[in-house]
């Protein structure tokens, strides 16, 4: 190895580099779990600057002073927070899903301690979160952040501020692509809850027809059991829907900082 090339500039660059793919992996899916250890994200992090550094580095003006290098470094770390913000509503999306079908089915009450997140989840959301990170997993959608990290710096490069007239545009992006996000979780959930809905309505009319059958102790394990049969009989559906949001993730991605 050439320590000559380990020079100041060098240094600098590298490290506002690694700042932003740093922030990407602080909040983008799968890796932003409190199940995958520190150490895996750092190393992760400098592995990705390590390959992003060559093509790069020669857009870069070096920061005159530390107040400089202090505000750009935050901008990197921003920038790639939102990244990874954008291509984690997909799972929030899931998660609000999730939520929508407890409430359905009666099981709003419990509630289980999420490994990733290490917040109390429904149980129904934690189904649809691992059933699309098996998804994210199959297509290949995390390399999908990396190239959208790359293609940020072509965007934006290191040292270029963020013009604050645009910050109007980012933010409508932002609340469109939060939008989305109400849209698909109402998508995956609406065939559960309609089955839900059309059984609450049969219960009422049985509890008028058949005034001396309990029907709140029939209503909670017939819930529970037509929701699961209905979750599994829609996976196909909900896959496709997820497929096609993994597929067009990266068209998200990229627009987000567009010019």
């Amino acid at each position: 190895m050439d320590l000559s090339l380990l020079s100041v500039s060098t240094v600098i660059t590298f490290l506002l580099i690694m700042f932003r793919v740093s922030g990407m992996l602080l909040t983008a899916p799968f890796f932003n779990g409190r199940a995958m250890p520190v150490q895996v994200k750092v190393g992760l992090a400098f592995a990705i600057s390590i390959l992003l550094f060559p093509l790069h580095a020669e857009k870069f003006l070096l920061p005159r002073d530390l107040i400089e290098f202090t505000i750009i470094a935050a901008q990197e770390i921003m920038l790639g927070l939102m990244l990874g913000f954008v291509a984690d509503l997909i799972f929030l999306a899931l998660h609000m899903a999730g939520e929508f079908i407890s409430i359905q089915m009666g099981l709003s009450m419990s509630s289980i301690l999420d490994p990733m997140t290490g917040v109390q989840v429904q149980a129904m959301g934690q189904i649809y979160f691992y059933l699309g990170l098996l998804i994210f997993l199959s297509l290949n959608a995390h390399h999908l952040l990396i190239l959208a990290v790359n293609h940020s710096f072509d965007v934006l490069p290191l040292g270029h501020f963020f013009d604050l007239s645009k910050i109007g545009v980012l933010s409508e992006r932002i609340l469109l692509l939060t939008g989305e996000m109400l849209t698909l979780s109402l998508l995956v959930a609406a065939p559960v809850m309609g089955v839900l809905l059309v059984t609450e309505v049969g219960l009422a009319f049985m509890s008028k027809v058949m005034p001396q059958m309990n029907v709140f102790m029939v209503a909670m394990p017939l819930k529970i059991g037509i929701g699961l049969t209905t979750l599994a009989i829609c996976v196909p559906y909900i896959s496709d829907l997820l497929i096609a949001r993994f597929d067009g993730m990266d068209s998200h991605l990229k627009m987000l900082f567009h010019q």
